[in-house]
């Protein structure tokens, strides 16, 4: 349990710290963190964690890529929607990713394994991989579960990028690059218009994030992607290309969730009698002249092309 362990390493007098685990971005900071301080405790959350109650009752040292969670001694972020809040704030929303303001908040600037954590922070939050080390890095932690991402953020902590020659590391990027030919496959029967919204009745196990971006390569302007994630639960992912007008910061926040003008997402819970409103909303605020749908085009009650895909599950969030 996160707040077990959260509780011991308060009372063992070791700094604790935050990070957003849903990215690479998240889990480099991280990784810097322990760089600077290697009996540190790393906990890893998504951004909607971080509304829990006893996540806002602790006093943490460092918190990276997240919202505030009430109490931080330090804070390096660079989400537009996040409002700083931390004693002392690192916080740039012109900066291409959080690790480079951790860099400079942990002081690590002229370390070299810490140059690398953050080039692959920037890379990958700026949609431009142009080191395959990096990408390989982006597939691993895309896919992998909690326990994997903080077994990573030892070893990137330890090694930087050489530790993909070494386990765990090294199995993960090669399930990650399985995976990526499933979403190359998906995004080939998906046409490149300007306007995309595609829904995905269930999680197909795939890297959404990862999808939105490759149909923009193939010249999509603005994807929205919404998943069903459960009974009433619902995933927004929106991606923008950077040289059209499109803001995915202003569309998450109107579904409740945040991010960065070029790419942001939304965690949306429907109404207990009308499960169907997240995506007849979505629909409303965007106008599709088609809603591209990865499964059966069931109860849709607008244009709509199905696109059959079979897959197996996925760690993403």
């Amino acid at each position: 349990m996160p707040l077990l362990g959260v509780l011991a390493a308060r009372l063992a007098g070791g700094p604790l710290a935050l990070c957003d685990a849903s990215d690479v971005d998240g889990i480099a900071s991280a990784a810097l963190f322990k760089r600077r301080h290697p009996n540190g405790y790393v906990e890893l959350m998504g951004p909607t964690d971080v509304k829990r109650w006893w996540v806002k009752l602790v006093r943490w040292d460092f918190v990276a890529d997240l919202p505030c969670p009430g109490k931080a001694k330090i804070r390096a972020d660079h989400h537009k929607t996040n409002k700083p809040c931390a004693e002392a704030e690192f916080y740039d929303p012109e900066a291409p990713a959080s690790a480079v303001l951790a860099a400079k908040a942990l002081g690590l600037e002229g370390d070299e394994v810490a140059r690398q954590l953050v080039e692959a922070a920037v890379q990958t939050d700026t949609a431009n991989v142009t080191d395959p080390r990096i990408k390989l890095l982006d597939l691993a932690v895309r896919y992998a579960s909690k326990r994997e991402k903080l077994a990573v953020v030892e070893k990137l902590a330890q090694r930087g990028l050489a530790a993909l020659d070494e386990e765990p590391l090294r199995s993960m990027a090669v399930r990650g690059l399985e995976k990526d030919r499933l979403v190359a496959q998906i995004a080939g029967f998906i046409p490149a218009e300007e306007m995309l919204f595609i829904y995905s009745p269930t999680h197909l196990g795939i890297s959404y994030r990862l999808l939105a971006i490759e149909l923009e390569r193939k010249g999509a302007k603005f994807v929205n992607i919404l998943v069903r994630r459960g009974w009433r639960t619902y995933r927004l992912y929106c991606g923008a290309h950077r040289d059209a007008p499109y803001d995915c910061a202003e569309v998450a926040t109107r579904m409740g969730g945040g991010g960065h003008k070029y790419a942001a997402g939304a965690l949306i819970k429907a109404p207990l009698l009308d499960l169907g409103k997240p995506l007849r909303d979505l629909v409303a605020m965007l106008k599709p002249s088609v809603v591209y749908v990865l499964g059966d085009c069931n109860n849709i009650k607008t244009s709509c092309k199905s696109i059959q895909v079979m897959t197996r599950g996925s760690n993403e969030r």
